[in-house]
């Protein structure tokens, strides 16, 4: 695979790792809780209150921005469409990802979750859903994997448009070449996250920023329903599995 294709598919791997790890949060009222209690209670609002979302993403790595609209939907379903680069596309059911590089004619297709049907004890057919790739628990991996400290300040500071946000600092407890060792969030009064920044073991920095949200629009599941384009080629499994860290 030539040297620009792969850098493309490398920022599209790291920024399938921040939608699906951080945009998880929203919290209904304000309490004196510690930075990780905080960050627990807001995944687990998301997870009861928030049923999908859109907005607007600007996604800024080294000289790189790219700019899209982002769709939404609990637990896991996302659709990005991006103005810049034209075209490129993002989009996941919750159990396949698709992204479409449209100067490449590729579509890569990653399978993240599988469902498996078990007999129980009494006889009966329950379905098993194992993780390939992503886990959908919000921000489980954060709580356990990072310290969780206030930023800044533990008090809400101005943001842009008005708003109140929080600001954390995520610091992995051992330092791992996959993913972020550092994490900046900045986080809604009403815990939504508008900010992340990220910072990886070779010390490049990713910013993905989300405005103009709307929370609860009743996106359907067909907006995830991805169809290939027309004479694109398609590589199948492009991100290995994770190893255990």
């Amino acid at each position: 695979m030539k040297l620009g294709a792969k850098r493309a598919i490398n920022r599209i791997i790291i920024l399938i790792f921040v939608l699906c790890c951080t945009v998880n949060a929203f919290a209904q009222d304000e309490e004196l809780l510690s930075a990780k209690d905080l960050l627990g209670k807001f995944s687990d609002n998301f997870r009861k209150n928030i049923k999908d979302y859109e907005g607007d993403i600007l996604w800024t790595q080294g000289e790189t921005v790219n700019i899209g609209k982002v769709q939404f939907k609990n637990p896991q379903k996302v659709k990005i469409v991006f103005s810049e680069p034209n075209k490129q596309e993002i989009c996941s059911n919750g159990y396949e990802l698709w992204v479409y590089i449209d100067y490449l004619r590729i579509v890569l297709r990653q399978q993240i979750l599988e469902k498996e049907k078990k007999k129980t004890a009494d006889g009966k057919t329950e379905t098993i859903i194992n993780p390939i790739l992503i886990n959908p628990m919000g921000y489980d991996k954060f709580l356990t994997n990072y310290s969780i400290e206030f930023y800044g300040s533990k008090n809400k500071t101005d943001y842009k448009d008005g708003k109140k946000v929080y600001q954390m600092k995520l610091v992995r407890w051992r330092s791992s070449k996959n993913g972020f060792n550092v994490v900046y969030l900045t986080i809604e009064e009403n815990g939504l996250i508008r900010r992340v920044e990220g910072i990886t073991a070779a010390y490049k920095k990713i910013i993905l920023e989300i405005d103009n949200i709307k929370t609860n629009v009743g996106i359907s599941d067909l907006v995830f329903d991805y169809e290939l384009p027309a004479g694109a080629n398609v590589v199948d499994n492009f991100i290995s599995k994770p190893e255990e860290q």
